[in-house]
């Protein structure tokens, strides 16, 4: 008659089983559960069309992400200075195996956020913004020329998916590993990182030293990235506000203006997907000095001079997608092109008591445009109120050159015709 070998009684059982910090639980599960989810939410996008929806949230799994690198580094920085509990006894080929899965899983929690977020900073569709609260790039990548950021941003999109998979095969190793000392070797290993839920401990070796460091290192390393971000952004308000000795002194012989901005706007309507929608620049800024007493002649100008500034960065759609993807790449640049400005010397025509037509430049993207506006102007008194319209094709002003102008498969679209309309009411000085 034989008896069975007693089975080894549970690392935990011999007092020597001990967990790991809190710190460390809660940074292992937070980083697990966000890497997945966000792993869900990248297929999930994959098969969204273009959109508002689809930018909000392409936005959220950006801050998310640039999250989950923070708190990596905040990960690595604990674990460095505070070695994880001693392990139970098992074959050597397993420590080393378990030992180079958890060294992949230290890099990839770095390297998979870091390349996501090199990518969004080299991409011209919409800015990283951190939870709506700061545009947050990685520095020197948006200033890199516009065939250098397309490269990186396909280089890196390629490298970020592939690492997805590189996890995922990764996790069922791990998963299957605990799983293994959980249920056939029953070790207590698997209580270690979830204590309570597969098992007792012992506790941790102590409460864990460093917090300091390992966040502050996180926190510190976050603000800089913001900070320079912040401070290298164009300063939109303060082009729009600032007027020079040169734009002060009278350009024309002819009567200033003095515009109303709480009575006036400037807008613009176009069509994304087939669907239209408007928009509008608040902050654009005006000098003008124009004859309306002059008789009518639409072949000689009358006295004029007009300068309409708008800062570029400020546009007001209703729809985040469309006011974020707007300002950047091939669409305004806002980085090297902050303000647009439309200016007419001597070219304002009176061809009626009512009609007008100003002949000027609009220099947008460092490039001269001439463009011909039509106006209505009605005088009460000393208060002029002017209405006028243009349409504008955005492909020859070299807006948006990469984005199609019309329907062509699944690519978004955006129409080549954009119309501004202006409404200005101003009072004769």
């Amino acid at each position: 008659m034989t008896t069975e070998a007693p089975r080894p009684a549970p690392f935990a059982e011999h007092g020597q089983q001990q967990r790991y910090t809190a710190v460390a639980i809660a940074l292992h599960w937070i980083i697990a559960f966000s890497i997945i989810g966000l792993i869900a939410v990248g297929w999930l996008m994959e098969e969204m069309d273009p959109g508002p929806d689809y930018f909000a949230i392409v936005q959220l799994h950006k801050s998310f992400g640039i999250t989950i690198l923070l708190l990596s580094v905040a990960r690595i920085i604990w674990r460095l200075m505070n070695p994880p509990p001693p392990e139970p006894p098992m074959p050597g080929w397993q420590k080393f195996a378990a030992s180079a899965v958890h060294v992949l899983f230290y890099v990839l929690i770095i390297a998979m956020p870091l390349t996501g977020w090199i990518m969004a900073s080299a991409s011209s569709d919409a800015p990283t913004r951190y939870f709506g609260l700061v545009d947050i790039r990685l520095p020197g990548i948006p200033a890199l020329d516009p065939a250098t950021r397309e490269g990186l941003e396909e280089g890196f999109e390629q490298v970020h998916a592939n690492l997805a998979w590189v996890i995922i095969g990764l996790l069922a190793l791990h998963v299957a590993g605990a799983l293994k000392h959980q249920f056939v070797d029953r070790d207590g290993l698997l209580a270690r990182m979830a204590p309570g839920l597969f098992g007792r401990t012992a506790g941790p070796p102590d409460n864990g030293q460093g917090h300091v460091w390992a966040f502050g290192a996180a926190a510190l390393i976050f603000a800089a990235i913001a900070s320079f971000s912040l401070f290298s952004a164009p300063p939109n308000e303060a082009i729009a506000a600032t007027v020079t000795e040169e734009e002060q002194q009278p350009a024309s012989a002819a009567p200033s203006w003095t515009v109303d901005y709480g009575k006036s706007s400037l807008k613009f309507r176009a069509s994304y997907q087939g669907d239209g929608f408007e928009g509008t620049f608040p902050d654009w800024t005006a000098q003008i000095q124009l004859d309306t007493a002059a008789a009518p002649n639409p072949d000689t100008p009358i006295g004029g001079y007009i300068r309409v500034a708008i800062p570029m960065g400020k546009v007001s759609t209703g729809e985040p997608y469309f006011d974020e993807s707007v300002t950047q790449g091939d669409w305004f640049d806002v980085s090297k092109h902050p303000e647009a400005v439309f200016e007419v010397t001597g070219g304002v025509y009176k061809l009626s008591d009512t009609q007008y037509e100003a002949t000027g430049v609009l220099k947008l993207k460092g490039v001269d445009h001439p463009v011909r506006l039509p106006f209505t102007l009605t005088l009460d008194g000393n208060t002029a109120t002017a209405r006028g319209e243009v349409t504008l094709q955005r492909l020859a002003l070299n807006v948006g050159a990469g984005t199609p102008a019309e329907a062509k498969g699944d690519a978004e679209w955006v129409a080549n015709e954009v119309a501004v309309v202006i409404d200005v009411t101003a009072t004769r000085q």
